[in-house]
């Protein structure tokens, strides 16, 4: 065991650093003890033998908690997820931002460094030691000029928005034995539900797994929130899309309180801009082996247009191209009913 004054360096699961389950050890590992560096490890530092993300921890026992911390938050570490070496682009450099952040902790407070720096320990929470996490406070997104700001949790607390999880996944029996549609992270495409006829359940499986639970309504946005790449791809629902089945992997968002600025195609849009994806990369952390926004979804920080005309605008564009696609996909279905048996 480690005596008062001695200092541990621990390798662990990125899962330790910020999930919910894990917040009693992150509160045990606090609790006495002298934070002093988490350094986030590159997703493929132990690939291939093994896929989980990690982090470095590391803490002196029995001491006084310092002001502040040094985090670090590599991106590659020489190979891919394979083992072949890798290079920084248009180079023939191994792309290895360890031995950069070596460099750095000589002077992690340094406004030069790549990937090192340090945090006010004020500033730190329990519920999230990622090092990405306190980057992004470090350098907050920039609001576009002619743009205002709002971030989804005060749109929660405005209740302008409301919002519930999917409903659960089917017995992997129970999948293709019927029409009621199963819709999962890899059917958010394109804006749409897409309805694979192979993993379609019957009404008894539906209503087993949605009962008590909320379902879906035209103009409702499903948005993918864990266990893929594709986390923050967004899609809108159709009334045709008012009964079928959503993995627990998905979050639904209602618009219910129109701001008279904007409806939820705008929202649509909003959630799709490249300002709100590249936020969703510095939210979403791992879960062991898959990637997980978890509940930081809501801390993403939206930019509508200050120009009503332009919120108008980029409204009907994706308004008229929704409901085409929506005409469309009527059309095909009208199709497959009156000759059956279409495979689409």
């Amino acid at each position: 065991m480690l005596k008062n004054g001695g200092t541990l360096a621990i390798v662990l699961p990125e899962t330790v650093f910020h999930a919910p389950r894990k917040k009693v050890l992150r509160e045990y590992i606090l609790r006495g003890n002298n934070l002093r560096a988490i350094v986030s490890i590159p997703h493929n530092a132990f690939r291939p033998y093994c896929n989980a993300k990690t982090c470095l921890i590391v803490f002196t026992k029995g001491e006084t908690q310092d002001d502040t911390i040094i985090m670090a938050n590599p991106e590659e570490m020489g190979h891919d997820h394979t083992g072949r070496t890798i290079y920084r682009i248009g180079t023939d450099e191994v792309w290895d931002d360890l031995a950069v952040v070596l460099e750095e902790l000589e002077d992690p407070t340094s406004p030069n460094n790549k990937h090192t720096f340090t945090v006010s320990w004020s500033d730190v929470t329990e519920n999230v030691l990622v090092p990405s996490y306190y980057q992004r406070l470090l350098i907050p997104p920039r609001i576009p000029s002619g743009h205002w700001d709002i971030r989804l949790q005060d749109m929660i607390d405005e209740e302008m928005i409301e919002h519930w999880d999917g409903h659960g996944s089917p017995a992997s029996e129970d999948k293709g034995r019927g029409n009621i549609p199963y819709i999962r992270v890899k059917d958010i495409v394109n804006w749409e539900l897409y309805r694979n006829p192979l993993d379609g359940v019957t009404e008894d499986v539906y209503e087993s797994l949605t009962r008590n639970k909320r379902t879906l309504d035209e103009g409702d946005i499903v948005f993918v929130r864990r266990g893929s790449y594709r986390i923050g791809t967004v899609a809108m629902a159709s009334k045709r899309d008012r009964k079928l089945l959503l993995t627990r992997e998905l979050l639904t968002i209602r618009l219910v309180k129109n701001t008279g600025e904007w409806s939820p195609f705008y929202l649509l849009y909003l959630l799709s801009t490249s300002f709100v994806q590249k936020q969703m990369k510095q939210l979403t952390f791992m879960d062991t082996t898959l990637p997980n926004i978890g509940g930081r979804w809501r801390e993403l920080i939206l930019a509508p247009h200050k120009d009503q005309s332009e919120v108008q605008r980029i409204e009907s564009i994706v308004k008229k191209s929704i409901q085409d696609k929506w005409r469309a996909q009527e059309r095909i279905e009208s199709l497959r009913d009156d000759v059956g048996g279409l495979t689409t």
